[in-house]
C-alpha cells in the first residue's frame, strides 16, 4: 500500500514539473506554474496554456537583469 502510495506521489511530481518547464516559455514562470501543478496537474496545464508566451526581447531583458 505504501509503495502504491509512493509510486503515484513521485508520477504527480513529475507531471508537475513537467508542466512546470511548460511554464519557463510563458508569463507564468517555473514556480508558479510548478506550484499550482502540484495542486492540481490538469489546472496548472491550463493556466500554463492560458497564459502569453515571452517575447524574445523580454527574455534578453530578464537574462540581463
Amino acid at each position: 500500500m505504501e509503495a502504491e502510495r509512493l509510486f503515484f506521489l513521485v508520477i504527480a511530481l513529475a507531471l508537475a514539473y513537467g508542466v512546470g518547464c511548460l511554464g519557463r516559455t510563458r508569463k507564468i514562470g517555473f514556480w508558479p506554474a510548478f506550484l499550482i501543478s502540484i495542486l492540481n496537474v490538469i489546472i496548472g496545464l491550463i493556466a500554463v496554456l492560458c497564459s502569453k508566451k515571452i517575447d524574445k526581447n523580454e527574455s534578453n531583458k530578464q537574462l540581463e537583469d
